[in-house]
């Protein structure tokens, strides 16, 4: 129950509010007096919970009744070591996975597909990540399970494309991405244009082995980068601009609904929009109005936040914007300042765009409309994406209520188009519950094989955490270390890496002896590429593990 409620904001790598990132650690909660054993109501945990203050902004699902309860009973035992044992698995230790593996698997994948459809099977490894002892199997599964919702988060096929193990230790997945609808305007090569990991290996020194894999894998692939690490696309394809890029999305709002056959002007005169306008949301500063349009593959949302709720911003006094030629209501039409758009794709997942006030596509949030305070994405700016895919982790969020259908001061025709607009409680419940429905379907079948095992086989799809915010912020915030730089260079341990920087001038004078001193380097140093290389490129060139390589 903390884990699925709590974790995000309050467990290791979360936002941390207030000074706390222990959520899960009892001896600390009861050493930090959070938790009074025999004495729920003296807990701050358990107060915060009960009194509604936690979670605190709507982003995280609320504890049902029966896990407040549950809280309650656990605290008042007294002794949390009586609880029941959680039984923990063993897990073996994983033996180390060189390039010659990863390259021969793939390799022998290319071979046994099919001559016509080998150009479009494309790799992501976990390679990095499996050899470093400090990552667990637990988190592995995470990995792969970000992996496919992501991959599906920015598909055009109505199908649920589930990327699939090449290889017995599952460190490298195939995805065949015409089925993602990727192999239009050649989508791989854009991948590649922003990663920052691209090594060949022709010039593989002393292993021939290795030089003939990777000569015979480039040649039946068709590229010389047929694969991607999982946790830098995790990080980087879920936000601008390679998000925008992979989802095709337009420049414009109005383009994407001619796409989806959303007409929202003629909705709006025809009574046909669903409305909730609201003074509380978990990102928006001021008020917020939500609007709901059926599309082609579901439902077409639509939200129109604002800079101040004064004047024409105030929803009560002005509810029956935007201003557009053809609104009888344009002397009570309202002014927004931007919004966001979640859209259903045709797999029953949700896409997303944030645009301004003209319905102009952005990158970001203005920070004086919306603001994500768990700061998924690096800081407390919405961005498209990776913000919304965290926050909407069920799909639409159905913990607002409307205040303007029964609180607008219109009159006459005014209020009679009010109430057309602004819904019923019910009629709001019952598409919300719908639009969950569906996203939760495609949810389950994108994820749910590589969630549901072991001892979670039988959880409901929603008793798991979001997957690709919490592992995007880790990839970001985490600095580099010599055990990181180590396994992402191929070396079996940090230890021969720091000996051969500390011995070799030119990695000295590349920036990077902090790591053979037990220091750590940023991740954007790690990755930056003033040249024509990234910094770790340069640093595997020197090092003989690779031939930098990186498309344009």
């Amino acid at each position: 129950m903390l884990e699925r409620n709590c974790f995000r904001c309050h467990g290791k790598d979360g936002s941390k509010e207030g000074g706390v990132d222990y959520v899960l650690d009892v001896k600390k909660l009861i050493d930090k007096r959070k938790v009074v054993p025999g004495a729920a109501d003296k807990s701050r945990l358990y107060l915060r919970v009960v009194n509604g203050d936690m979670p605190c902004d709507g982003e995280q699902p609320r504890p049902t009744k029966e896990e407040i309860a549950l809280l309650k009973v656990w605290i008042d035992g007294g002794d949390p070591s009586a609880a029941p044992p959680v039984q923990e698995v063993k897990e073996e230790k994983r033996s180390f996975i060189g390039l010659k593996d990863s390259l021969t698997a793939m390799l022998a994948h290319q071979q046994r597909t099919e001559r016509d459809a080998r150009h479009y099977q494309r790799y992501f490894t976990l390679t990095n990540l499996y050899n470093n002892p400090a990552v667990s199997g637990k988190d592995l599964r995470l990995y792969e399970a970000a992996l496919a919702k992501l991959l599906n988060s920015l598909s055009w096929k109505r199908a649920i494309v589930v990327p699939q193990p090449v290889d017995e230790k599952r460190t490298v997945f195939v995805v065949d991405v015409r089925k993602l609808d990727w192999d239009r305007h050649n989508l791989w090569l854009e991948v590649l244009k922003a990663y920052p990991y691209g090594l060949t290996h022709r010039e593989y020194p002393d292993d021939d082995e290795t030089r003939k894999a990777a000569e015979d894998l480039y040649e039946l692939a068709g590229t010389e980068l047929p694969a991607v690490r999982i946790d830098w696309f995790i990080a980087t394809a879920a936000r601008p601009p390679l998000y925008h890029t992979l989802l095709q999305l337009p420049k414009d709002a109005k383009e994407l609904e001619h796409r989806l056959g959303v007409d929202v002007r003629q909705d709006i005169l025809n009574d046909e929009a669903t409305r909730a306008g609201f003074t509380k949301s978990g990102i928006s500063v001021h008020n917020r109005m939500v609007e709901r349009h059926e599309s082609r593959f579901g439902a077409y949302w639509k939200s129109y936040d604002f800079k101040s709720d004064d004047g024409t911003a105030n929803l009560n006094l002005f509810p029956l914007g935007p201003k557009f030629e053809g609104n009888p209501f344009n002397d009570q039409a309202f002014e927004h300042a931007g919004g966001e758009i979640i859209f259903n794709l045709p797999n029953g997942l949700q896409g997303y765009l944030l645009i301004n006030n003209k319905d102009e596509r952005i990158d970001e949030g203005p920070t004086e409309i919306v603001r994500d305070k768990t700061e998924t994405s690096g800081s407390v700016a919405v961005v498209t994406g990776i913000s919304c895919m965290s926050c909407h982790q069920h799909g639409m969020l159905k913990d607002f209520k409307d205040g303007v259908r029964l609180g607008a001061r219109s009159k006459g025709e005014a209020r009679d188009k009010v109430r057309k607009l602004y819904s019923e409680p019910g009629t709001m419940t019952k598409l919300l519950e719908e639009d969950e429905a569906r996203f939760l379907n495609g949810l389950d079948r994108a994820t749910g094989l590589f969630l549901k095992v072991g001892p979670d086989a039988k959880k409901d799809i929603q008793e798991f955490p979001e997957v690709i915010g919490p592992l995007a912020r880790l990839y970001r915030n985490k600095e580099v270390g010599a055990a990181e730089a180590a396994y992402e260079l191929g070396y079996k341990d940090a230890d021969a890496l720091k000996a051969v920087i500390e011995s070799n001038g030119e990695l000295v004078r590349l920036g990077i002896k902090a790591l053979s001193q037990d220091g750590t380097l940023k991740r954007d140093f790690w990755e930056s590429d003033k040249g024509l290389t990234s910094v770790f490129q340069e640093a595997a060139r020197i090092l003989r593990r690779g031939t930098p390589e990186r498309e344009r």
